[in-house]
C-alpha cells in the first residue's frame, strides 16, 4: 500500500480482535483496536479514522447502531465500513447496507479474503484520506453570517480573517469575530494559481481558542476536486522542501 490507513476495529471477541489487528498490520495497515463498542462511539467523535471493521453482534451498541452513529458522526460519516459477521439473520447482509456498511464478509475469515477487501476498499479509504488531509496554509477568508439572539438578531456580519489549515472538507480558520457554534457561515476565498475563486456555504463545527475555530464545507464535487487538487500540491512542495 502507498499510505498506511488507519482502520478501528471493533469485536468483542479477543481471539477474533487481534487476529484482525495482526492480519491488518502485516498487510500495511495501521489497525486501531476496541473491543468495546460503547468506547468506539465515543473514539468516533474524537478521532479521525479512514476505516472501519466492526462485528454486528455486540453486547453494548449492536454493529447496527454503530454503524448509523458513525454515519452521523463529524468526521468519520463518510469512512468505509465493513461488517465481519456471524450473524445468523438471514437479513444481516441487507440491514447492514440499509445502515450504511459498504462490505460485508461472514466469518470465518481467511487472511486471502482480507486482503482482497483491503485492496477493494483502498480506494475508498485514500480518497476519505485526501478528503480530511490538511495544508498549513494562511490564505485571506471573508466570513459572512446572519448574527442571531439580543440587539443585533438578524444583522449580517462579515470579518476578514485567515486560515490556519485547509483541507477538502474544511478549514480552521483565525477571525477577529467568531460566529457561534453551529452557525451556518459563507466564506469566500481564492486558491492560489486557480483564476476563479471559491464562494461555498459551510458550518462552525468547533471553537478552538477566543479567535481561532474549525468549520466543515458544504461543498460541490468540482469544487472539492480543485481544494484536494490544491491540498495535495501544497502537502507535495511541502514535503520536497523538507
Amino acid at each position: 500500500m502507498h499510505f498506511k490507513p488507519k482502520i478501528l476495529v471493533v469485536e468483542d471477541d479477543q481471539a477474533m480482535l487481534h487476529l484482525l489487528g495482526e492480519v491488518l498490520g502485516q498487510m500495511g495497515a495501521e489497525p486501531r483496536l476496541v473491543a468495546s463498542s460503547t468506547l468506539a462511539a465515543e473514539l468516533i467523535e474524537r478521532e479521525k479514522f479512514d476505516g472501519v471493521f466492526l462485528d454486528l453482534l455486540m453486547p453494548e451498541l449492536d454493529g447496527l447502531e454503530l454503524a448509523r452513529r458513525i454515519r452521523r458522526s463529524k468526521s468519520n460519516a463518510t469512512v468505509p465500513l465493513v461488517v465481519i459477521s456471524a450473524s445468523p439473520e438471514p437479513t444481516a447482509m441487507q440491514d447492514s447496507f440499509q445502515a450504511g456498511i459498504n462490505f460485508f464478509l461472514h466469518k470465518p475469515v481467511t487472511a486471502q479474503q482480507l486482503g482482497k477487501l483491503l485492496n477493494a476498499a483502498r480506494g475508498l479509504m485514500l480518497e476519505e484520506r485526501r478528503r480530511y488531509q490538511r495544508a498549513p496554509v494562511a490564505l485571506l477568508m471573508r466570513c459572512r453570517w446572519q448574527a442571531e439572539g439580543g440587539a443585533v438578531a438578524g444583522i449580517a456580519r462579515q470579518v476578514t480573517g485567515q486560515s490556519i489549515n485547509l483541507s477538502a472538507s474544511g478549514a480552521l480558520l483565525e477571525l477577529p469575530e467568531l460566529p457561534p457554534l453551529g452557525s451556518p457561515v459563507r466564506l469566500e476565498f481564492s486558491i492560489p494559481g486557480h483564476a476563479q475563486g471559491v464562494s461555498l456555504a459551510a458550518r462552525v463545527v468547533r471553537q478552538h481558542s477566543a479567535r481561532s475555530l474549525g468549520v466543515q464545507f458544504e461543498v460541490d464535487d468540482p469544487t472539492r476536486r480543485r481544494l484536494t487538487e490544491f491540498v495535495d500540491k501544497t502537502l507535495a512542495s511541502l514535503s520536497s522542501s523538507a
